[in-house]
Protein backbone atom coordinates (compact mmCIF):
# COMPACT_ATOMS: atom_id res chain seq x y z
CA UNK A 1 0.00 0.00 0.00
CA UNK A 2 2.75 2.15 1.18
CA UNK A 3 4.88 1.64 -2.45
CA UNK A 4 1.25 2.53 -4.20
CA UNK A 5 1.11 5.92 -2.98
CA UNK A 6 3.78 7.22 -4.97
CA UNK A 7 2.70 6.08 -8.20
CA UNK A 8 -0.78 7.50 -7.69
CA UNK A 9 0.91 10.67 -6.72
CA UNK A 10 2.53 10.86 -9.60
CA UNK A 11 -0.37 9.49 -11.70
CA UNK A 12 -2.42 12.30 -10.00
CA UNK A 13 0.38 14.73 -10.85
CA UNK A 14 0.24 13.79 -14.07
CA UNK A 15 -3.61 14.12 -14.62
CA UNK A 16 -3.64 17.71 -13.07
CA UNK A 17 -2.28 19.48 -15.65
CA UNK A 18 -4.74 18.04 -18.32
CA UNK A 19 -7.87 18.94 -15.95
CA UNK A 20 -6.31 22.67 -15.45
CA UNK A 21 -6.21 22.67 -19.36
CA UNK A 22 -9.30 21.21 -19.85
CA UNK A 23 -10.75 23.90 -17.56
CA UNK A 24 -8.51 26.60 -18.95
CA UNK A 25 -10.24 25.72 -22.21
CA UNK A 26 -13.48 25.57 -20.87
CA UNK A 27 -15.51 29.00 -21.28
CA UNK A 28 -17.27 30.59 -18.69
CA UNK A 29 -20.97 31.67 -18.63
CA UNK A 30 -19.38 35.21 -18.16
CA UNK A 31 -16.93 35.06 -21.45
CA UNK A 32 -19.72 33.54 -23.73
CA UNK A 33 -22.19 36.47 -22.41
CA UNK A 34 -19.39 39.25 -23.14
CA UNK A 35 -18.41 37.51 -26.60
CA UNK A 36 -22.15 37.65 -27.39
CA UNK A 37 -22.67 41.14 -25.94
CA UNK A 38 -19.81 42.41 -28.11
CA UNK A 39 -21.27 40.74 -31.13
CA UNK A 40 -24.37 42.15 -30.55
CA UNK A 41 -23.07 45.84 -30.59
CA UNK A 42 -21.83 45.17 -33.63
CA UNK A 43 -24.43 43.63 -35.50
CA UNK A 44 -26.27 46.85 -33.97
CA UNK A 45 -23.59 49.02 -34.82
CA UNK A 46 -23.56 47.97 -38.45
CA UNK A 47 -27.70 48.62 -39.11
CA UNK A 48 -27.79 51.72 -37.43
CA UNK A 49 -24.59 53.13 -39.00
CA UNK A 50 -26.30 56.34 -40.18
CA UNK A 51 -27.19 57.04 -36.06
CA UNK A 52 -24.03 54.88 -34.43
CA UNK A 53 -21.52 56.87 -36.78
CA UNK A 54 -22.26 60.27 -36.45
CA UNK A 55 -22.53 59.86 -32.25
CA UNK A 56 -19.16 57.86 -32.12
CA UNK A 57 -18.03 60.71 -34.11
CA UNK A 58 -18.81 63.26 -31.97
CA UNK A 59 -17.34 61.61 -29.07
CA UNK A 60 -14.16 61.90 -30.44
CA UNK A 61 -14.61 65.31 -31.41
CA UNK A 62 -15.15 66.51 -28.10
CA UNK A 63 -12.17 64.73 -26.69
CA UNK A 64 -9.97 67.03 -29.01
CA UNK A 65 -12.08 70.29 -28.33
CA UNK A 66 -12.49 70.02 -24.79
CA UNK A 67 -9.06 71.16 -24.34
CA UNK A 68 -9.65 74.44 -26.47
CA UNK A 69 -12.62 74.68 -24.21
CA UNK A 70 -10.27 75.10 -20.93
CA UNK A 71 -8.42 77.59 -22.72
CA UNK A 72 -8.46 81.40 -22.67
CA UNK A 73 -10.68 83.12 -24.10
CA UNK A 74 -13.15 80.61 -23.35
CA UNK A 75 -12.47 79.48 -19.51
CA UNK A 76 -13.76 82.74 -19.13
CA UNK A 77 -17.08 82.10 -20.69
CA UNK A 78 -19.88 79.84 -19.61
CA UNK A 79 -19.84 76.47 -21.05
CA UNK A 80 -23.17 76.93 -23.49
CA UNK A 81 -21.58 79.72 -24.95
CA UNK A 82 -18.11 78.37 -25.58
CA UNK A 83 -19.52 75.43 -27.20
CA UNK A 84 -21.87 76.78 -29.36
CA UNK A 85 -19.10 79.01 -30.95
CA UNK A 86 -16.87 76.10 -31.50
CA UNK A 87 -19.98 74.14 -33.03
CA UNK A 88 -20.80 77.28 -34.75
CA UNK A 89 -16.91 77.43 -36.50
CA UNK A 90 -17.02 74.25 -36.95
CA UNK A 91 -20.49 74.55 -39.06
CA UNK A 92 -19.74 77.75 -40.78
CA UNK A 93 -16.26 75.92 -41.58
CA UNK A 94 -18.19 73.14 -43.55
CA UNK A 95 -20.62 75.23 -45.12
CA UNK A 96 -17.74 77.27 -46.82
CA UNK A 97 -15.95 74.72 -47.85
CA UNK A 98 -19.18 72.76 -49.32
CA UNK A 99 -19.88 76.45 -50.80
CA UNK A 100 -16.76 77.04 -52.33
CA UNK A 101 -15.71 73.52 -53.71
CA UNK A 102 -19.50 72.21 -54.48
CA UNK A 103 -19.22 73.83 -58.09
CA UNK A 104 -16.11 72.54 -59.43
CA UNK A 105 -16.94 68.98 -57.83
CA UNK A 106 -20.07 68.70 -59.71
CA UNK A 107 -17.90 70.44 -63.24
CA UNK A 108 -15.69 67.66 -62.91
CA UNK A 109 -18.16 64.75 -61.92
CA UNK A 110 -20.18 65.81 -64.93
CA UNK A 111 -17.04 65.47 -66.71
CA UNK A 112 -16.77 61.92 -65.89
CA UNK A 113 -18.81 60.29 -69.05
CA UNK A 114 -17.65 62.16 -71.53
CA UNK A 115 -13.76 62.12 -69.83
CA UNK A 116 -14.35 57.98 -70.20
CA UNK A 117 -15.42 57.85 -74.16
CA UNK A 118 -12.20 60.57 -74.29
CA UNK A 119 -9.96 58.05 -72.61
CA UNK A 120 -11.15 55.12 -75.44
CA UNK A 121 -10.22 57.58 -77.80
CA UNK A 122 -7.28 58.55 -77.02
CA UNK A 123 -5.91 54.78 -75.92
CA UNK A 124 -7.78 52.71 -78.24
CA UNK A 125 -5.87 49.47 -77.67
CA UNK A 126 -6.98 49.51 -73.95
CA UNK A 127 -10.61 49.23 -74.93
CA UNK A 128 -10.07 46.75 -77.43
CA UNK A 129 -9.38 43.44 -74.68
CA UNK A 130 -12.43 45.03 -72.78
CA UNK A 131 -14.46 45.31 -76.47
CA UNK A 132 -13.56 41.86 -77.48
CA UNK A 133 -14.91 40.24 -74.07
CA UNK A 134 -18.12 42.22 -74.45
CA UNK A 135 -18.11 40.65 -78.06
CA UNK A 136 -17.76 36.86 -76.53
CA UNK A 137 -20.19 37.68 -73.78
CA UNK A 138 -22.99 38.54 -76.32
CA UNK A 139 -22.42 35.70 -78.40
CA UNK A 140 -22.54 33.10 -74.79
CA UNK A 141 -26.20 34.80 -74.32
CA UNK A 142 -27.12 34.43 -77.90
CA UNK A 143 -26.04 30.66 -77.79
CA UNK A 144 -27.49 29.86 -74.55
CA UNK A 145 -30.62 32.11 -74.81
CA UNK A 146 -34.11 29.86 -74.81
CA UNK A 147 -36.74 30.85 -77.24
CA UNK A 148 -39.38 29.42 -75.33
CA UNK A 149 -37.93 30.58 -71.66
CA UNK A 150 -40.23 32.53 -69.58
CA UNK A 151 -40.14 36.09 -69.01
CA UNK A 152 -38.31 37.75 -66.16
CA UNK A 153 -39.90 40.24 -64.41
CA UNK A 154 -37.23 43.08 -63.67
CA UNK A 155 -37.79 45.38 -60.87
CA UNK A 156 -37.78 48.83 -61.82
CA UNK A 157 -34.76 50.63 -59.94
CA UNK A 158 -35.06 54.23 -58.66
CA UNK A 159 -33.21 57.13 -60.76
CA UNK A 160 -29.71 58.25 -60.27
CA UNK A 161 -31.62 61.28 -59.14
CA UNK A 162 -33.89 59.76 -56.50
CA UNK A 163 -30.59 57.77 -55.16
CA UNK A 164 -28.78 61.09 -54.84
CA UNK A 165 -31.48 62.59 -52.42
CA UNK A 166 -31.52 59.80 -50.44
CA UNK A 167 -27.78 59.37 -49.42
CA UNK A 168 -27.67 63.40 -49.04
CA UNK A 169 -30.85 62.90 -46.79
CA UNK A 170 -29.01 60.22 -44.79
CA UNK A 171 -26.25 61.80 -44.70
CA UNK A 172 -27.55 64.79 -43.84
CA UNK A 173 -29.33 63.42 -40.63
CA UNK A 174 -26.02 62.38 -39.77
CA UNK A 175 -24.24 65.31 -40.00
CA UNK A 176 -27.25 67.62 -38.06
CA UNK A 177 -26.99 64.45 -35.11
CA UNK A 178 -23.17 65.07 -34.70
CA UNK A 179 -23.54 68.97 -34.50
CA UNK A 180 -25.95 68.67 -31.99
CA UNK A 181 -24.32 66.06 -29.63
CA UNK A 182 -21.38 67.63 -30.40
CA UNK A 183 -22.87 70.45 -28.52
CA UNK A 184 -24.46 69.17 -26.03
CA UNK A 185 -21.03 67.00 -25.13
CA UNK A 186 -19.19 70.35 -25.05
CA UNK A 187 -21.67 72.36 -23.19
CA UNK A 188 -21.79 69.53 -20.11
CA UNK A 189 -18.65 67.90 -20.90
CA UNK A 190 -17.08 68.55 -17.39
CA UNK A 191 -20.46 67.40 -15.71
CA UNK A 192 -20.25 64.80 -17.36
CA UNK A 193 -16.87 63.56 -16.98
CA UNK A 194 -17.35 64.21 -12.75
CA UNK A 195 -20.50 62.26 -12.88
CA UNK A 196 -18.02 59.06 -14.20
CA UNK A 197 -15.49 59.74 -11.48
CA UNK A 198 -18.07 59.80 -8.71
CA UNK A 199 -19.88 56.51 -9.97
CA UNK A 200 -16.93 54.71 -9.17
CA UNK A 201 -17.66 53.02 -5.59
CA UNK A 202 -14.02 53.21 -4.00
CA UNK A 203 -11.92 56.28 -3.97
CA UNK A 204 -8.76 53.90 -6.14
CA UNK A 205 -11.17 53.58 -8.56
CA UNK A 206 -12.33 57.54 -8.85
CA UNK A 207 -8.63 58.04 -9.43
CA UNK A 208 -8.49 55.34 -11.98
CA UNK A 209 -11.26 56.87 -13.86
CA UNK A 210 -10.37 60.20 -13.86
CA UNK A 211 -6.69 59.55 -15.18
CA UNK A 212 -8.41 57.43 -17.56
CA UNK A 213 -10.50 60.30 -19.01
CA UNK A 214 -7.58 62.47 -18.93
CA UNK A 215 -5.39 60.25 -20.92
CA UNK A 216 -7.88 59.39 -23.34
CA UNK A 217 -8.75 63.34 -23.81
CA UNK A 218 -4.95 63.94 -23.82
CA UNK A 219 -3.65 61.19 -26.42
CA UNK A 220 -7.21 61.50 -28.90
CA UNK A 221 -6.82 65.62 -29.03
CA UNK A 222 -2.88 65.63 -29.23
CA UNK A 223 -3.25 62.85 -32.11
CA UNK A 224 -5.61 64.34 -34.35
CA UNK A 225 -4.72 67.99 -33.89
CA UNK A 226 -1.15 66.93 -35.00
CA UNK A 227 -2.70 64.66 -37.66
CA UNK A 228 -5.11 67.48 -38.71
CA UNK A 229 -2.09 70.27 -38.89
CA UNK A 230 0.06 67.49 -41.46
CA UNK A 231 -2.88 66.87 -43.86
CA UNK A 232 -3.50 70.88 -44.06
CA UNK A 233 0.08 71.30 -44.99
CA UNK A 234 -0.18 68.30 -47.27
CA UNK A 235 -2.84 69.60 -48.83
CA UNK A 236 -1.44 73.10 -49.27
CA UNK A 237 1.63 71.71 -50.93
CA UNK A 238 -0.43 69.67 -53.38
CA UNK A 239 -2.64 72.45 -54.50
CA UNK A 240 0.28 74.87 -54.84
CA UNK A 241 1.77 72.54 -57.37
CA UNK A 242 -1.09 71.39 -59.19
CA UNK A 243 -1.71 74.94 -59.61
CA UNK A 244 2.04 75.80 -61.05
CA UNK A 245 1.83 73.18 -63.56
CA UNK A 246 -2.09 74.47 -64.45
CA UNK A 247 -3.98 72.12 -63.07
CA UNK A 248 -7.72 73.00 -63.03
CA UNK A 249 -9.77 73.59 -58.97
CA UNK A 250 -6.10 73.30 -57.66
CA UNK A 251 -7.88 74.03 -54.37
CA UNK A 252 -10.48 71.39 -55.09
CA UNK A 253 -7.23 69.00 -55.13
CA UNK A 254 -5.67 70.18 -52.42
CA UNK A 255 -9.08 69.55 -50.27
CA UNK A 256 -9.18 66.25 -51.35
CA UNK A 257 -5.55 65.58 -50.76
CA UNK A 258 -6.17 66.65 -47.02
CA UNK A 259 -9.21 64.45 -46.80
CA UNK A 260 -7.97 61.52 -47.96
CA UNK A 261 -4.64 61.37 -45.96
CA UNK A 262 -7.19 60.60 -43.36
CA UNK A 263 -7.62 57.51 -44.42
CA UNK A 264 -3.99 55.92 -44.22
CA UNK A 265 -2.94 53.35 -47.29
CA UNK A 266 -6.34 53.48 -48.70
CA UNK A 267 -7.07 57.00 -48.97
CA UNK A 268 -3.41 58.00 -50.70
CA UNK A 269 -3.57 55.23 -53.38
CA UNK A 270 -6.90 56.61 -53.77
CA UNK A 271 -5.70 60.38 -54.21
CA UNK A 272 -2.96 58.81 -56.99
CA UNK A 273 -5.94 57.10 -58.75
CA UNK A 274 -8.01 59.81 -59.04
CA UNK A 275 -5.66 62.61 -59.63
CA UNK A 276 -4.01 60.13 -62.14
CA UNK A 277 -7.62 60.21 -64.07
CA UNK A 278 -8.03 63.30 -64.20
CA UNK A 279 -4.58 64.63 -65.50
CA UNK A 280 -5.32 62.43 -67.59
CA UNK A 281 -8.39 63.69 -69.37
CA UNK A 282 -7.13 67.43 -68.59
CA UNK A 283 -3.66 67.72 -70.72
CA UNK A 284 -2.76 66.57 -73.90
CA UNK A 285 0.59 65.12 -73.37
CA UNK A 286 1.28 62.32 -71.12
CA UNK A 287 4.55 63.78 -69.06
CA UNK A 288 2.73 66.50 -68.37
CA UNK A 289 -0.48 64.06 -67.24
CA UNK A 290 1.90 61.68 -65.31
CA UNK A 291 3.54 64.01 -63.05
CA UNK A 292 0.42 65.23 -61.28
CA UNK A 293 0.51 61.83 -59.64
CA UNK A 294 4.15 61.73 -59.30
CA UNK A 295 3.97 64.64 -57.24
CA UNK A 296 1.06 64.04 -55.21
CA UNK A 297 2.97 60.50 -54.67
CA UNK A 298 6.21 62.42 -53.68
CA UNK A 299 4.22 64.70 -51.60
CA UNK A 300 2.45 62.27 -49.65
CA UNK A 301 5.83 59.91 -49.35
CA UNK A 302 8.03 62.97 -47.72
CA UNK A 303 4.88 63.52 -45.13
CA UNK A 304 4.74 59.69 -44.48
CA UNK A 305 8.30 58.88 -44.31
CA UNK A 306 9.78 62.32 -42.56
CA UNK A 307 6.98 64.82 -41.44
CA UNK A 308 4.48 62.69 -39.31
CA UNK A 309 7.31 60.31 -37.59
CA UNK A 310 9.38 63.54 -36.36
CA UNK A 311 5.56 65.67 -35.48
CA UNK A 312 4.02 62.37 -33.28
CA UNK A 313 7.74 61.01 -32.75
CA UNK A 314 7.15 57.40 -31.48
CA UNK A 315 4.48 58.40 -28.80
CA UNK A 316 1.43 57.45 -31.53
CA UNK A 317 3.44 54.80 -33.21
CA UNK A 318 0.67 51.97 -33.98
CA UNK A 319 0.51 48.34 -35.17
CA UNK A 320 0.82 48.65 -38.69
CA UNK A 321 -1.00 45.33 -39.49
CA UNK A 322 -3.45 46.17 -36.76
CA UNK A 323 -4.19 49.90 -38.32
CA UNK A 324 -5.15 48.07 -41.86
CA UNK A 325 -7.17 45.59 -40.29
CA UNK A 326 -9.32 47.89 -38.64
CA UNK A 327 -9.45 50.42 -41.60
CA UNK A 328 -10.54 47.29 -43.30
CA UNK A 329 -13.07 46.33 -40.96
CA UNK A 330 -15.05 49.74 -39.43
CA UNK A 331 -14.46 50.82 -43.79
CA UNK A 332 -16.85 48.08 -43.91
CA UNK A 333 -18.72 48.74 -41.44
CA UNK A 334 -19.48 52.51 -41.95
CA UNK A 335 -18.17 53.13 -45.52
CA UNK A 336 -15.96 56.29 -45.69
CA UNK A 337 -16.51 57.54 -42.31
CA UNK A 338 -15.42 54.48 -41.24
CA UNK A 339 -12.27 54.01 -42.34
CA UNK A 340 -11.23 57.69 -41.17
CA UNK A 341 -12.58 56.68 -37.44
CA UNK A 342 -10.44 54.10 -37.39
CA UNK A 343 -7.40 55.39 -36.04
CA UNK A 344 -9.00 57.42 -33.88
CA UNK A 345 -11.13 54.31 -32.13
CA UNK A 346 -7.45 52.50 -32.45
CA UNK A 347 -5.97 55.25 -30.39
CA UNK A 348 -8.58 55.40 -27.68
CA UNK A 349 -8.56 51.95 -27.75
CA UNK A 350 -5.18 51.62 -26.77
CA UNK A 351 -5.05 54.41 -24.02
CA UNK A 352 -7.42 52.72 -22.54
CA UNK A 353 -6.07 49.16 -22.58
CA UNK A 354 -3.09 50.79 -20.97
CA UNK A 355 -4.59 52.14 -18.37
CA UNK A 356 -6.37 49.22 -17.22
CA UNK A 357 -4.27 46.23 -15.42
CA UNK A 358 -6.09 43.25 -16.65
CA UNK A 359 -6.67 45.01 -20.08
CA UNK A 360 -3.05 46.04 -20.93
CA UNK A 361 -1.91 42.86 -22.58
CA UNK A 362 -4.38 43.57 -25.53
CA UNK A 363 -2.40 47.35 -25.78
CA UNK A 364 0.62 45.80 -26.59
CA UNK A 365 -0.45 44.67 -29.65
CA UNK A 366 -2.05 47.59 -30.95
CA UNK A 367 1.12 49.57 -30.17
CA UNK A 368 3.72 49.59 -32.33
CA UNK A 369 6.38 51.19 -30.41
CA UNK A 370 9.39 48.38 -29.50
CA UNK A 371 8.65 46.25 -26.79
CA UNK A 372 11.01 45.29 -23.98
CA UNK A 373 12.66 41.63 -24.49
CA UNK A 374 10.26 39.25 -23.27
CA UNK A 375 11.75 36.32 -20.43
CA UNK A 376 13.53 32.97 -22.32
CA UNK A 377 11.24 30.62 -22.57
CA UNK A 378 11.86 27.19 -20.26
CA UNK A 379 13.53 24.65 -22.21
CA UNK A 380 11.40 21.16 -22.50
CA UNK A 381 13.49 19.27 -20.15
CA UNK A 382 13.11 22.08 -17.65
CA UNK A 383 9.45 21.73 -18.27
CA UNK A 384 9.54 18.02 -17.80
CA UNK A 385 11.42 17.93 -14.59
CA UNK A 386 8.97 20.33 -12.96
CA UNK A 387 6.33 18.03 -13.73
CA UNK A 388 4.65 20.17 -16.35
CA UNK A 389 3.98 17.50 -19.19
Amino acid sequence: MTEQDPQRGREAGTALPGGAAARALTMQPETSLAVLAVLALLYTAYLAQNLVAPVVAAVIASFIFMPLLRAAPFRFLPEAVSAALVVLALTGTFAGAVYMLAEPAVEWATRIPAAIEEAKQRAPELSKPVEAMREVSRQVEELTKDVDAPQEVVMRQPGPMAQIIDVASQKGTSFVIFIVLLYFLLATGEMLRDRIIRSARRLTDKERARRLLLSIEREISTYLLSITLINAGLGLAVGLALWALGMPNALLWGVAAMLLNYIPYAGPLAGIALMGFAAFITFDSLLQALAVPLIYFLCNLVESQFVTPSVLGRRHTLNAAVVFISIVFWGWMWGVIGAVLAVPILVILNTGFAQVEGLRKFSHFIDGRPQPSPLPLPDTDEITAAGGL
